[in-house]
């Protein structure tokens, strides 16, 4: 699995454990975690591509 991919997973799994807790302070804290990953998967995948080594398709990020 790509780093990106990686990253991207744990921002799904953030955004997952947010729609389950219980406090508005937990769900915002995951949220926030969520987008760090989601923008720690895009740099990522910015330096796979100009290491040559994804394709610039992998750049698709979602945000939570």
């Amino acid at each position: 699995m790509e780093r990106c991919d990686a990253y991207r997973h744990f921002a799904a799994q953030c955004v997952e454990l947010a729609r389950h807790t219980d406090t508005a302070y937990d769900r915002s804290v995951l949220l926030e975690m969520a987008l760090l990953w989601s923008r720690l998967a895009e740099i990522a995948a910015k330096a796979a591509m100009a290491r040559g080594s994804v394709e610039p398709a992998s750049l698709v990020v979602d945000q939570p």
